[in-house]
């Protein structure tokens, strides 16, 4: 299947007492998230047209290590199933050698003029 995988270094503002999902100076798991849907979103928008797009739909996230600021996440997106405008994704995350977070995630492809139109 197709596969992506992208590097993204930590901020201050990606700390989950700065984003407030926690207390510590570490990688938010709203961050975390955050890396995941980018690389997906990447991988997808190669196959799209210029009026489409994709939007999260799902995750199932397990964020397994904490990660301190200034380190590089590797974020590996591959995308397992395809069902019409519904792709799943299988997802991990790495700080050096160790796994920080594993997901499934889905993405619907959409019209970005009709989607729009939902507002």
């Amino acid at each position: 299947m197709k596969k992506l995988t992208k590097d993204y270094q930590v901020g201050t503002d990606q700390t989950a007492q700065a984003m407030g999902s926690g207390d510590l100076e570490v990688l938010a798991t709203p961050a975390l998230v955050a890396m995941m849907e980018n690389c997906s979103k990447l991988l997808l928008s190669a196959e799209l047209v210029a009026e489409q797009t994709s939007v999260g739909f799902k995750m199932n996230l397990k964020h397994l290590a904490p990660t301190t600021v200034g380190a590089e996440v590797t974020v590996i997106a591959e995308i397992v199933e395809e069902d019409g405008k519904k792709i799943s994704f299988s997802i991990e995350a790495y700080d050096k050698d160790q796994l920080i977070g594993q997901a499934n995630h889905q993405r619907v492809i959409v019209d970005k003029t009709a989607f729009l139109a939902k507002l």
